[in-house]
């Protein structure tokens, strides 16, 4: 297997891990920590923020 495909499936996992806690908290109607808040790294955001995120 070629390893551009390996690094490929890799970050496409580590996106998809991210993505996931983000994603329920947003569906769920919770706020939680994204990049997006003010100040950047310290807060909550709102569910729709994580939904899209």
């Amino acid at each position: 297997m070629d390893w551009l495909h390996d690094a490929a499936c890799l970050f496409g996992g580590a996106f998809l891990v991210n993505a996931v806690p983000h994603f329920v908290r947003g569906m769920m109607g919770r706020p939680f920590q994204s990049p997006f808040t003010k100040p950047p790294g310290k807060g909550l955001s709102s569910s729709t923020v994580n939904v899209l995120w």
